[in-house]
């Protein structure tokens, strides 16, 4: 016995746009990651050493891999939560920058300090630059999602818009 499940274009869509979102998570994670590379808004500290704290590292390299592994889930749910807004270039520039945002707001201010032992919710150096690295994240992802569904839109055409 088979069990026939209908699944209408839109629910259809989510995976797609997850992965197109997984590749938005990438390129915006490598915006956001050379930004902490470079931003030392403390004790000459490179934020990107400040996320390897996140497991009790120092490492440059580790403080990459736990941010990129990071962006790709938030790649991925940017595409699965906003994906059917985010295929045209204008909207997806502004709901990027909103996303970016809101990771900044949960993330830098709330879940990074808390596991770290720092004050949540403070506005300081490094939240501030913070700031400016997630809307890079959130522009750069916004921007390859878009450009990602676009291109894929017009080689398969309406039907996988």
């Amino acid at each position: 016995m088979t069990a026939t499940v209908q699944v209408s274009p839109r629910t259809a869509a989510i995976p797609v746009y997850a992965a197109y979102g997984a590749a938005a998570g990438v390129v915006g994670g490598i915006g956001f990651g050379i930004w902490m590379s470079v931003s030392r808004p403390m004790m000459d500290t490179a934020m990107i050493t400040m996320v390897a704290g996140l497991l009790g590292s120092t490492n440059a390299f580790a403080g990459w891999l736990i941010h990129l592994g990071i962006a790709v889930f938030a790649g991925i749910a940017f595409g699965a939560i906003l994906g059917q807004f985010a295929r045209k270039m204008a909207p997806a520039v502004m709901l990027g920058l909103a996303y970016g945002a809101v990771w900044w707001f949960i993330g830098a201010l709330w879940i990074m300090p808390a596991n770290m032992g720092m004050p949540v919710f403070e506005w300081n150096n490094v939240t501030s630059s913070s700031l400016g690295g997630h809307l890079v994240f959130g522009l750069l992802a916004g921007l390859t999602f878009s450009c990602i569904a676009q291109v894929v839109g017009k080689r398969t055409g309406p039907a996988a818009r």
